[in-house]
């Protein structure tokens, strides 16, 4: 084993004893970034990087030559601006083309259902994402021209393959040239109401719904769990490392009241979709969430990672402290706007409240801001390094061993309906069928999730 496949293993048994509230030897350092290290490097521009995935690995690369000390990074490298531009999508506003070259993109916020549609909606969420929303949403896709819209189609398809391969290798690059595993999967779980709200009704609209349409937005949320849990876990490596990432946008807004209602069921059924499979979740937080802190409570015990931007963190330690691994304490504005010593004293201070507690993860708040200085990044780093030290021994918690008992196919919590055309609906085209019907039945439903990948990546 090569000194970079050790540290590799060490950083993730350290992480998966935080997260299995484990005792482990220091505290783990994780963040994830956007475009960061574009900024950093100061040789390329935000579409540069946006539409080149080499242009920004070669950022990351000159990165992570200078901190390695990360027992995780996540590079969100979303360098798509050719597939927008191929599918006539209208998710972002784009560096160099909507907006200056130097600046990172922008998600705008539109509604592309109309409330009207929520029956016909909840009635076959993937019919109706494949059908309605992508064609709107892509304007390409959607053209009344055959050609324009099985062309746009097919770039989309190719441009999805040839990412997800390039972004593989570029994870294997971290393991093995720099030790930094990553700390998420390929693909994001979103809660339904984060989904209806973020991409489809619009964030204002997505709010009004709650009040003026609960049980409709309700019944909606929960259509949605197969559609979104398949497309998920479809794309993910089977194993508890690494996590499947969770950002809740919307619940911060939400009243503890409707929270039980339209949010907290959904995402709680997911949660143990997920950890029924083998996995472990980690949840981002946004903005404050103290009111939902009690209900956070019955997420199941070291599976689930609690990572709080505003969230009182002491309040989050008392509620949450030996239940679920807490991760957070920098704030972005620190890094931006601090200085080196600023940095060192509010770490070492986060560091002393999360003494006594395994299961902890320093981490931004958010991503990485692209506007962090290097020098606090180095000081932040260095501290907790310094700082960190919980007494305890990272061999107690084999990263092997965690891999091997987290293999799938594990409990009997069900997804439900998880392709967009099912094998009986499409029995009577077969007629008599001379050999066995079930091999034929299987392939039909293994390719039918394909779609479902795609389609969940070009809605987000």
């Amino acid at each position: 084993m090569s000194d970079n496949q050790r540290i590799v293993e060490e950083k993730i048994a350290r992480l998966n004893a935080a997260v299995a509230l484990e005792s482990h030897d220091r505290v783990p350092v994780a963040s994830m970034a956007d475009f960061w290290p574009v900024r950093y490097s100061q040789k390329y521009n935000m579409q540069q990087a946006y539409y080149n995935m080499d242009v920004a690995a070669e950022c990351y690369k000159k990165a992570f030559a200078q901190w390695d000390l990360w027992d995780a990074f996540n590079p969100l490298m979303q360098s798509v601006g050719a597939l927008l531009d191929a599918t006539g999508s209208r998710r972002y506003n784009v560096p160099g083309r909507d907006l200056s070259p130097q600046a990172e993109f922008q998600h705008p916020d539109f509604t592309i259902m109309e409330a009207e549609e929520y029956p016909e909606f909840t009635e076959n969420p993937v019919k109706f994402h494949a059908e309605k929303l992508i064609p709107r949403l892509c304007t390409r896709i959607g053209s009344d021209s055959p050609y324009t819209s099985v062309t746009a189609w097919t770039k989309a398809a190719l441009f999805f393959g040839q990412y997800m391969s390039k972004a593989r290798n570029y994870v294997t690059l971290w393991n093995n040239e720099y030790g930094i595993p990553p700390l998420f999967q390929g693909q994001s779980l979103y809660v339904p109401m984060d989904w209806i709200a973020d991409k489809i009704r619009g964030f204002q609209q997505g709010l009004l719904d709650i009040k003026q349409r609960p049980q409709q937005l309700a019944a909606a949320c929960e259509s949605l769990v197969p559609f979104i849990t398949t497309a998920c876990l479809a794309a993910a490596t089977p194993g508890d490392f690494p996590l499947i990432f969770n950002p809740q946008h919307v619940s911060p807004f939400v009243s503890p009241r409707d929270y039980q209602k339209v949010y907290w069921p959904t995402y709680k059924k997911m949660v143990d979709i997920v950890v029924g499979r083998g996995f472990k979740m980690w949840s981002l937080f946004e903005s404050n969430q103290e009111q939902h802190l009690e209900c956070l409570q019955d997420l199941p015990k070291g599976k689930v990672v609690a990572h709080f931007e505003s969230t009182d963190l002491a309040k989050a330690k008392k509620s949450l402290g030996g239940r679920l691994c807490i991760a957070g304490g920098m704030p972005p504005v620190l890094l931006t706007r601090g200085t080196p010593q600023e940095v060192r004293e509010h770490t070492i201070s986060v560091l002393k409240l999360f003494e006594d507690e395994p299961g902890f993860i320093m981490t931004c708040s958010t991503t990485l801001p692209s506007t962090a200085k290097a020098e606090n990044i180095t000081a932040w780093l260095d501290t907790v390094k310094e700082y960190g030290r919980l007494g305890g021994g990272v061999s107690r918690y084999s990263s092997k061993a965690s891999r091997a008992a987290g293999q799938p196919a594990v409990t009997s919590v069900p997804i439900g309906r998880d392709v967009i055309t099912t094998w009986e609906s499409v029995r009577p085209e077969f007629g008599e069928i001379k050999g066995d019907e079930s091999i034929i039945k299987e392939n039909w439903e293994d390719l039918e999730r394909l779609p479902l990948i795609l389609l969940y990546w070009l809605m987000r």
